[in-house]
């Protein structure tokens, strides 16, 4: 299978090179809820700021501190461990409990700070968000700066394919082994899937997807607009149909408003796109026959996702010592890490820790 760094790139492969993740500190993130707590109800919303700690891990510690199950804690969104993230987690809790003392279960590197508890009348639903907010640095900068400048300008105005990042597929494809396996060995008496079960096949789904993104930059075709299209506002997850172009909604894509979509794997999934799309996306399941009617029978909703993806508030500053500081905010979904691809070829850090972690265990 490939990794993310064969997917093909919009902009050609950059030049430049770059340490990522190298502290904590240098990936920050945080979450864009969109709405604020109400301050009455039967949740607890705890804003905490983390380090070292994958958000399904520290779901788990909060249920244990609270002595409630593990179905009671709810989180919008995984946020990465090799990063400093804030991310509102919730609780279904009828009586009040101080979760400040939660700080004292970790010890360095992990790392928590309860910022902020309150309560509030809904739950939080996973993708119950509008997106996050990035803070970057990247470090040991080589490579020409007049490239640097450009290709920052590039991405800031034209934007990147929207590809599932290199994390959605598990630490070294994994997650799409598993899924594989799921998809070859078919559905076993129309069973109910389990939470881990649902999350390989989606990560094939995932997969798919990048895999038909991948012959559209080929062709040239990623990010333009055509008469049959589904097409997703910049700033909102409604999806709709166009029949035929116009100039205002052709202005209204070149000012990055809108953005074409391709439909991910499900039942009669090809008629989510327009008839150019389509005969495309024949093209790139050629050799994957098998496992694309293998994914088809586990009766995934129907869903897109936009080809295309803009940064919002995208400011930058080269720093001394070979340092740029990368700042942007991006909808839920997207990965920070494929807009960074598209800009320098990325030493992550972060992978030699875990290799560092695995041996100490």
């Amino acid at each position: 299978m490939l990794n993310h760094l064969d997917w093909p790139y919009a902009w050609t492969k950059p030049q430049l090179r770059a340490d990522l993740k190298t502290y904590f500190a240098d990936f920050v993130v945080e979450e864009i809820l969109g709405t604020e707590p109400s301050g009455h109800g039967e949740f607890v919303y705890l804003w905490i700021e983390k380090q070292g700690v994958n958000s399904e891990y520290l779901a788990r510690r909060i249920a244990q501190f609270a002595n409630v199950s593990l179905k009671q804690v709810s989180y919008a969104g995984t946020k990465d461990r090799h990063a400093l993230t804030s991310q509102w987690f919730c609780i279904h809790l009828q009586h009040d409990i101080d979760f400040q003392p939660l700080e004292t279960v970790f010890s360095e590197p992990e790392k928590i700070r309860v910022l902020r508890q309150e309560r509030h009348h809904k739950k939080l639903k996973t993708g119950g968000h509008l997106g996050n907010r990035f803070l970057i640095r990247l470090r040991q900068l080589e490579g020409n700066q007049d490239e640097l400048e450009q290709r920052l300008a590039l991405i800031q105005q034209a934007g990147v394919p929207n590809y599932y990042g290199n994390q959605r597929f598990g630490i070294q494809g994994n997650n799409l082994v598993q899924g594989r396996a799921m998809v070859e060995a078919g559905r076993k008496n129309s069973r109910k899937l389990e939470k881990t079960e649902s999350f390989w096949l989606s990560a094939m789904r995932s997969w798919c997807f990048n895999i038909a993104l991948a012959d559209q930059v080929q062709a040239g075709i990623w990010d333009k607009l055509f008469a049959g299209d589904i097409v997703q506002p910049q700033h909102a997850p409604q999806q709709q149909r166009i029949k035929q172009l116009d100039a205002m909604l052709l202005r209204r894509w070149q000012l990055g408003e809108i953005h074409p979509v391709l439909p991910l794997i499900s039942d009669g999934w090809q008629l989510g796109a327009s008839e150019l799309r389509r005969k495309a996306m024949e093209h790139s399941y050629r050799d994957e026959q098998r496992l694309l009617q293998g994914l088809i029978t586990f009766d995934f909703a129907r869903d897109g996702r936009a080809t295309r993806l803009m940064a919002n508030d995208m400011a930058w500053e080269l720093l001394p010592d070979d340092q740029l500081l990368l700042g942007f905010s991006l909808p839920k979904g997207a990965f920070a890490t494929t807009l960074l691809r598209e800009l320098c070829d990325l030493n992550d850090k972060s992978i030699e820790q875990h290799h560092e972690d695995s041996n100490l265990q």
